[in-house]
């Protein structure tokens, strides 16, 4: 008679299903590290055309690679006022330990800052507000087209000092 108790096994003992298992894990684990590989080099590129971004505007290259340092540079390139540097620093921490409900807000700041840097930044390089809301919502594609596209920095043009959204104090 056939004995039926290892139906389905193969030689290791395992069944077809953890067989499935088997594949589907090792098809994830090949998705993730394709998926990884892809940002770094996004990663990688983006830092580059910062890199030459700051070269552009007079700065060192390295600066841009610097955290807190970059933003302070940023901050220079612009033409913002030296507080814009305080107030990126302070949205980033709090966004960082906001509680889960509240995440939002930090976003939202973190938006506003963002364009009031990408504003000023597309004014330097002669460019419009229509790409300081590209820079602020794809820097990914607005960093590079700056950096590497035809655009001069001008030191000298004319930019709001306090930002978009002025204050009156």
């Amino acid at each position: 008679m056939y004995d039926y108790s290892n139906y389905g096994q193969n030689n290791l003992g395992l069944g077809e299903t953890d067989n499935l298992i088997f594949q589907y894990t090792g098809a994830a684990i090949a998705i993730i590290v394709i998926l990884g590989l892809i940002a770094l080099a996004i990663a990688i590129f983006v830092i580059i055309a910062k890199c030459k971004l700051f070269t552009k505007a007079g700065e060192k290259w390295w600066s841009a690679i610097i955290p807190l340092w970059d933003n302070w540079v940023e901050t220079r390139i612009t033409g913002l006022k030296w507080y814009w540097f305080l107030i990126v620093t302070g949205v980033a921490v709090l966004t960082a330990f906001l509680p889960e409900g509240f995440s939002y807000l930090g976003i939202c700041g973190a938006l506003l800052v963002s364009f009031n840097y990408n504003y000023n930044l597309a004014k330097k390089f002669g460019k419009g507000n229509g790409f300081a809301f590209l820079n602020t919502i794809l820097p990914i594609i607005g960093i590079p087209i700056l950096a590497f596209g035809s655009a001069q920095y001008n030191k000298d043009a004319e930019v709001k000092k306090d930002g978009v959204f002025e204050v009156n104090w």
